[in-house]
């Protein structure tokens, strides 16, 4: 299993936006302001916590045949700025231009793919995919030769509309032509409308990820004490379908801890600010909690044996007690969501050591 990542961003950074805890409030909320629901970031999150679910997604969205076990995975650039950063000598300052921002583009064996995700309605949304597509095959052409034969490759997109949306189509034609010319090419961008699928569905498909997210038509609501009964009754059927998954080997201990917290995130932010912090959602988010601890124990136990394999190696009775006990430190802080580097500076041991024991346990990518 190989995964790699390109400079620009790497999982640790990812990673250190929801450390320990989901903020769901802007730096700039305060008091009562409700708290902005970043479903962005929590989809991003998620997408990247492991590479075979989101191969799963691809194959069955696009009918690739990618082994999610084998397949080399490279997150790609999704920041584009189309000034200079500084003008060369004797031009004038550099006008501003808007950055442009990509959700999620990354490589699967060097074909790369983009996905947008969308909320609510925007009829300008192929519009923008291409916009987003073009910046990335302009980002790859700066690196050619004067003479090389310009390829102006866009990456294969997909759109996952999360909000009910019925005009738009399971596909979205699109097409590139030179003015006045005939000849074009035509290609189209795949829609996964969420709210067409039950959680049957999102399973069948391979579309675990997309689970959590079912949640936000529970914002939609008129009546909030309907809403808050609605929501429950989901939170128990998505916290099942998790478990189900990781008891029949489909995802990863660390992805069942990943989704979990993405369903509580997304949980207390609809309550905060659509149903106005009802009690028996909160009791609810406690039973999640509690059963969080149960499967968390379960990942410590593995890193105990892990440690007591490690320690067995060093072959004195000191040393064993040392590695059990590092191992199961390192495990206990990672299920706290702290990244490896972080893990490194708290114990003060290497971050590839951490690294090394996380991956060991499962709960990384080793390599």
């Amino acid at each position: 299993m190989e995964f790699k990542a390109a400079s620009c961003e790497n999982r640790d950074t990812k990673m250190s936006q929801f450390d320990n805890e989901i903020i769901i409030a802007d730096a700039d909320d305060t008091g009562d302001n409700p708290p902005r629901l970043k479903i962005d970031e929590a989809i991003k999150y998620l997408f990247t916590s492991e590479k075979q679910a989101l191969i799963r997604l691809i194959n069955s969205a696009l009918g690739e045949s990618y082994d999610p076990d084998t397949t080399v995975l490279v997150e790609l650039k999704t920041e584009f700025i189309s000034q200079k950063t500084a003008p060369d000598e004797g031009e004038p300052e550099p006008f501003d231009l808007e950055r442009i921002m990509a959700d999620m583009l990354f490589s699967l064996d060097g074909v790369a793919y983009h996905i947008e995700f969308q909320t609510q309605a925007d009829q300008t949304i192929a519009i923008r995919i291409m916009g987003y597509g073009s910046a990335h095959a302009l980002s790859a052409l700066r690196n050619r030769g004067a003479g090389d034969v310009i390829e102006f490759e866009l990456p294969v997109p997909v759109l996952i509309q999360i909000d009910k949306d019925d005009n738009l189509p399971d596909k979205i034609p699109a097409k590139i032509r030179l003015s006045g010319r005939e000849d074009d090419y035509t290609f189209d961008i795949t829609v996964i409308r969420l709210w067409t699928y039950g959680i049957d569905d999102l399973i069948e498909r391979g579309f675990y990820l997309l689970l959590p997210f079912m949640l936000m038509r529970h914002r939609k609501g008129n009546n909030p004490d309907e809403s808050a009964k609605l929501m429950i009754s989901d939170i128990r059927k998505i916290e099942k379908a998790i478990s189900d998954l990781y008891e029949k080997k489909l995802i990863s201990s660390k992805l069942r801890t990943d989704m979990h917290i993405i369903v509580n995130y997304i949980v207390q932010a609809i309550n905060a600010k659509y149903l106005g912090k009802k009690i028996e959602i909160d009791e609810e988010l406690e039973k999640m909690d509690a059963a969080r601890v149960l499967f968390s124990h379960e990942v410590e136990a593995r890193g105990i044996d892990i440690g007591k394999a490690e320690g067995k190696a060093e072959g004195k009775a000191e040393g064993k007690a040392e590695a059990e006990a590092e191992v199961t430190q390192v495990i206990r802080l990672f299920v706290q969501k702290k990244t490896p580097n972080q893990i490194s500076k708290e114990m003060k041991v290497p971050v590839k050591k951490v690294k090394d024991i996380l991956g060991k346990s499962g709960l990384i990518e080793q390599g």
